[in-house]
């Protein structure tokens, strides 16, 4: 499958993606101190049932703030999402985000819902506010600072048994394995901080009634990053929403395969 990047420019922010495949229009967003590369990984999966296009958001991968410091705001970067489907003349798309990914797709969707066909939130973890807190992003935080992604990488399953912590600290160090440690690693760390003080809604789970698109839930029991209570409350709130068992998997095959599967019903007549 043949990779195209491209750069979105937002403002100060330079906007880094890579587009792929054919068919409907699919954004995909990713998870907290992942990038793009995570779903160009899959792009034979993906790029085989949709025309996708994956963004690094603020703080991760190539994307760049030149001047001030980054805006790492969650409005802003819901607005980051509507910039790239306006520089793709997409009117509208199957919109997908995991964990911070789907706090700002959820957002996005909020703010501007005939810009979003159906709705993807594979494991929201903000519910009414970011399930990390300032006191648990800290210590990695403090490593990405450094420059030390292998100790940020070790750091990340502090919460997780051990085998889950293992498989995540070689996930992360995958992730990052080509970037320059010493521009990667406080970017991160900026975004660590910021997205601990985030609300993606003023009243949990009242405000989602907005939602009228099709929302599709994947979450997994036993995840203190991710709660099921969060996606339960989504469920119960949003008017079209389904929740479905999430695969136990960070391969990024896995998850590919069962967000096609998801979104299947959706591409009827599109």
């Amino acid at each position: 499958m043949k990779l195209y990047p491209m750069s979105v420019q937002n403002g100060a922010t330079q906007l880094s993606a890579v587009r792929f495949g054919s068919g409907p229009p699919l954004l995909c967003v990713h998870a907290l101190a992942f990038s793009s590369r995570y779903f160009s990984a899959a792009a034979a999966v993906l790029g085989a049932h949709f025309e996708c296009v994956a963004i690094d958001q603020r703080g991760h991968g190539l994307t760049r703030h030149n001047g001030a410091a980054a805006e790492l705001s969650l409005d802003s970067m819901a607005a980051d999402l509507v910039t790239v489907l306006d520089q793709l003349s997409w009117r509208s798309a199957f919109v997908g985000g995991i964990s911070l990914g789907a706090a700002t797709t959820l957002r996005m969707a909020l703010d501007h819902p005939e810009r979003v066909r159906a709705l993807l939130q594979d494991l929201p973890a903000f519910g009414p506010e970011s399930p990390q807190g300032l006191g648990r992003s800290s210590p990695m935080a403090d490593a990405l600072d450094r420059g030390d992604l292998e100790q940020a990488a070790q750091r990340a399953g502090d919460r997780l048994s051990r085998p889950r912590a293992r498989a995540l600290a070689e996930v992360l160090t995958a992730a990052w394995r080509g970037y320059d440690a010493a521009e990667l690693g406080p970017k991160l760390g900026a975004i660590f901080r910021a997205s601990a003080m985030w609300r993606v809604v003023d009243t949990w789970p009242g405000d989602l009634c907005r939602l009228t698109m099709p929302v599709e839930l994947l979450a997994i029991a036993h995840d203190p990053s991710h709660p099921r209570a969060v996606a339960e409350q989504m469920a119960s709130a949003i008017p079209h929403a389904r929740l479905h068992r999430r695969v136990p998997s960070m391969d990024p095959f896995a998850v590919a395969q069962q967000w096609v599967q998801v979104l299947a019903p959706h591409l009827t007549g599109v």
